[in-house]
């Protein structure tokens, strides 16, 4: 029990550091809305400081040279970097700061080397006793004071100053604050140096106790994130809790658990936990989608392709050996970047753990050679499918949790995998002999790199070329466009019936087998397998390097890992310069010039610089500004795409005519909702509401706004489940049944703010929506893409609403009408049997309004589709509606037909009003004409 009780102490000292860093992280994120990695580096920029500091100042002074220093960091990056880049994504900022983080480190490196150096401490040392028989340092009690104390004044600051509500209301809404006289840059870069202050702070208390080790210090940010993201990156008590929560559980597994690494891991293991258990499988309707980097087609034009293969495997025979080892290297980075082109890219999952991920791949194909004696292709082959299921172990988190904070959780995973597994001598063979793999051999002729470089070379592009065209196979497949569909919008997709959770599985799969094979290269490459270097900031680095060449294009793989350490690029200019050691560095430089002016990656760059300088070429004056690449549709191709006019058109032949021919009705079901109560904390938003849609009717949902309506049909759709009442469909109750399974079940709803996927072209968005589900087929997708014609009914809800001109273009590039037919198209494509319409008509005008009303009427009589109408227009709800229910504050003041409900006093009080009348009166005249007049 003594023990357990001093390392708990012991534990909230070093808790205290990570909680003074996790503070630094929240301060920053509640001014900006930026989540810091590079808070690591402010923490290594304060112990630098108070390191070459004390030996001419007092220490005192040092530390506050130390907090100076962090503060002007701070500062320096939002007025310089992050200021400029306030309109980029979430993510891309996030990008920023790894580059910064990556910057910081590699220069501290080259001051001070990789071994710590010590400094005296500023806090006495002495051991005190805390309780009988129990003593610890007095420099940890100290720490945790510290903490405590600023926490407070944190706490007091953003709870009641004026300078605290103004920096929430920054975060917020920048324009507003403008309004009031508040400036938000002052304001972000005051937030930004109170966190630069507090990491620089952090650094300078721990460098005595930890030394000066520039990757250990700045390692620290990963448990400070963890803090952070306890508290929602915006709870200051949340996330002093989750501070000392990782300290106290890193201090208590050293003590209790005595298997290599688990002390390291045992704390985020356990806030991995938390945070899945704390997630959500689907996003709520306030979540704000992040802007990601724009993705490539996927089309490889062959005549371009095929010289450049050719040319760089002869090069391999005709320069030196360096060369060869240069394209290798490039080779196997080009793998990793093109795994995290299919998560980030495709499939929109931030992993911080693909390095390590190869790092598995290495350890078994390695061990299975050198211990089990299996040749390397076996070895090489089980190697990768023992890989698959530990990236779907890392994809776990995916499924609750999303954005930045994936980002920190397989970063922390990253630290769990190198700690537990591949540092670990138990596994990687011991401490003196480690593991060293026979000669690599396919067919009896060897590739060994040390003898043969060309050859292993050779064998390193032609994996890369293949994987190539397989991940171009996936981007132009069925499975590539759910995964562009979920990386868009997790609940648009859902409602289509796409599996969220398939798709994010899918995409770590293939992502996690990328790496393994470019971790199987990296293992056979030399005989002794050094397993250090898949560490944590290796996943950084080739983080960095995709976003550079472009993460959302195959071809930006490549580009971006010509500036890999030891690749071409280094080879190149190290005949010109001395660049030995510093290429990280200069790497880190230019990815943070690269998010600034080209977010999307050089190769988007450079694709839309040649389409305006062709424009303006072919037009004879300059760029006027529209959206320019080299597909007509906006989309980046990948290396060796063709232009739009050579590439695969929207196929006619699928049936998408002018012709007129009645389409085959859906299989008609009975909807119906019985006393569904649904309450919001100690809000009642519906209760006991009822209705019922038979197959073959429209029924009109109205209301005044907060009525509930919305919140019906997220209900009934499966995207609220904590509700009361049942849902059923043709009697039987589908309460049971999640989002995805209901759409599945022909239960399919348009939404309020239409949620297109806006990175496919309207075809693919049809075909995301009415592609058949196969497993076999998604697997042969990567071997070759199965691009059917559309289905009949995708055929049919094409024709319908007139949407053959628009195919081959972005959601963003049509007419907010289209957009709005191209949304309930893309849910009649599904062929559902009932149809849930939330203000389909909102924003169009009156022409407009009546020709969707007599389409709604069509979909209904001609298809037999059961259809429930959320409008506020009330002349189309009364033409169109055989039925209608009112609701009002969430519960059903009336329902019946147009007429009943004209003349209802209730609905007349609550909704339509007597200044209404007007409009009622042209509805009647209207309504004169029949059901499906105004077309």
């Amino acid at each position: 029990m003594n023990d357990f009780v001093k390392f708990l102490i012991i534990g909230l000292g070093g808790g205290g550091v990570y909680a003074l860093l996790a503070l630094g992280v929240v301060v920053t994120y509640r001014g900006s809305g930026v989540v810091n990695f590079a808070n690591g580096a402010f923490a290594l920029i304060g112990a630098a400081v108070y390191y070459e500091a004390s030996t001419a100042v007092p220490l005192p002074a040092a530390v506050v040279l130390a907090l100076l220093a962090g503060a002007l960091a701070g500062f320096l990056v939002q007025v310089l970097i992050m200021h400029r880049m306030r309109n980029a994504s979430p993510l891309t900022r996030v990008f920023a700061t790894l580059g910064l983080l990556t910057l910081v480190q590699e220069a501290a490196k080259h001051r001070y080397g990789s071994d710590a150096v010590f400094v005296d401490s500023l806090l006495p040392t002495d051991s005190v006793t805390v309780l009988p028989g129990i003593t610890v340092g007095e420099d940890r009690l100290i720490l945790l004071g510290i903490t405590v104390v600023l926490f407070g004044v944190l706490y007091a600051v953003y709870r009641r100053t004026r300078f605290g509500l103004a920096t929430t209301g920054v975060a917020e809404n920048e324009l507003a604050m403008s309004t009031l006289g508040w400036s938000p840059m002052a304001v972000a870069a005051t937030n930004w140096a109170i966190g630069g202050a507090l990491s620089a702070l952090a650094g300078a208390l721990l460098v005595p106790i930890v030394g000066l080790a520039p990757t250990s210090l700045t390692l620290t940010i990963i448990p400070a994130l963890s803090a952070a993201l306890v508290g929602g990156f915006r709870s200051l008590p949340l996330t002093l809790l989750g501070g000392l929560l990782v300290g106290v559980l890193e201090s208590e597994a050293t003590r209790y658990i005595t298997s290599p690494g688990w002390s390291t891991a045992a704390p985020f293991a356990v806030i991995v936990i938390i945070l899945v258990i704390r997630g959500r499988a689907l996003p709520l309707r306030s979540h704000l989608t992040d802007r990601l980097p724009r993705v490539g087609t996927g089309r490889i034009r062959p005549r371009i392709l095929i010289p450049l293969v050719v040319v760089m495997l002869a090069s391999l025979w005709i320069f030196d050996g360096s060369w060869s080892a240069a394209v290798t290297t490039g080779a196997i980075y080009a793998l990793v970047c093109m795994s995290l082109v299919v998560l980030t890219g495709y499939a929109g999952q931030l992993s911080l753990a693909q390095f390590s991920l190869a790092g598995i791949g290495a350890l078994a194909s390695s061990r299975l050679a050198d211990a089990g004696g299996l040749p390397f292709p076996v070895a090489a082959l089980l190697g990768v499918l023992i890989t698959v299921p530990v990236a779907l172990i890392v994809a776990l988190p995916a499924l609750r949790a999303r954005g930045v904070n994936l980002a920190v959780v397989t970063m922390g995973l990253a630290v769990v995998l190198n700690a537990v597994v591949l540092a670990n001598p138990k596994y990687t063979g011991g401490v003196l002999r480690g593991t060293v793999v026979p000669e690599p051999k396919i067919f009896g002729f060897s590739v060994f790199a040390t003898r043969h470089p060309e050859r292993y070379a050779a064998l390193a592009v032609v994996l890369l070329v293949l994987i190539g065209l397989v991940v171009s196979n996936l981007r132009r497949g069925r499975a590539g466009r759910r995964m562009i569909a979920v990386r868009d919008n997790e609940r648009a997709a859902a409602s289509l019936g796409i599996s969220v959770v398939g798709a994010k599985l899918y995409a770590f799969g293939i992502g996690g087998t990328i790496a393994a094979i470019a971790g199987v290269l990296l293992a056979f490459r030399n005989p002794n397998v050094q397993f250090d270097q898949f560490d944590t900031f290796s996943s950084i680095s080739v983080v960095l390097l995709a976003v550079i060449g472009g993460i959302g294009l195959i071809s930006g793989s490549v580009v971006g890992a010509l500036g890999a350490a030891g690749a071409v690029m280094e080879l190149i200019l190290s005949r010109f310069f001395d660049v030995s050691g510093w290429f990280v560095l200069l790497s880190a430089i230019l990815l943070v010039l690269v998010v600034r002016q080209s977010p999307d990656g050089v190769v988007v760059h450079n694709i839309q610089t040649r389409a305006r300088i062709a424009k303006r070429l072919r037009a004879g004056r300059g760029p006027d500004g529209e959206r320019s690449s080299s597909t007509g549709s906006g989309a980046p191709s990948d290396a060796g795409a063709g232009d739009r006019e050579a590439d695969e058109k929207p196929a006619e032949p699928a049936g998408v005519s002018e012709t007129r021919r009645a389409p085959r009705a859906v299989r008609g079901r009975v909807f119906e909702l019985r006393d569904i109560t649904m309450r919001f904390g100690g809000v009642t938003a519906l209760q006991d509401v009822s209705l019922s849609v038979a197959p073959g009717e429209v029924v009109g949902l109205i209301g005044p706004n907060g009525a509930g309506k919305t919140t019906l049909i997220d209900v009934a759709t499966g995207f609220l489940r904590s509700y009361e009442g049942s849902v059923l469909l043709d009697g039987r109750p589908i309460d049971r049944w999640n989002a995805v399974r209901r759409a599945r079940g022909g239960l399919t709803r348009s939404f309020q703010s239409l949620e297109l996927f806006e990175d496919l072209e309207v075809d693919a968005n049809i075909r995301a929506a009415s592609d058949q589900r196969s497993v076999l087929k998604d697997a042969l997708d990567l071997v070759r893409p199965d691009n059917s014609p559309l289905s009949e009914a995708a055929v049919a809800s094409v024709r319908e609403f007139r949407l053959q001109p628009w195919l081959d273009k972005l959601p963003g590039d049509l007419p907010y009408g289209q957009r709005r037919l191209v949304a309930i198209a893309r849910a009649v494509a599904t062929s559902p049997s009932v149809l849930l319409l939330d203000e389909p008509a909102a924003g169009l005008d009156e022409v407009s309004t009546r020709e969707l009303a007599a389409l709604i009427r069509r979909l209904a009589e001609q298809w037999r589709m059961g259809i429930l109408l959320i409008e506020h227009d009330v002349s189309m709800v009364l033409n169109t509606c055989d039925k209608i229910v009112a609701l009002d504050f969430g519960r059903v003041v009336a329902t019946g037909t147009p007429e009943e409900i004209r003349n209802n006093s209730k609905v007349v009080e609550s909704y339509l009003g007597s200044s209404a009348q007007e409009q009622q009166n042209t509805a009647v005249s209207e309504a004169a004409v029949g059901p499906s007049g105004g077309n």
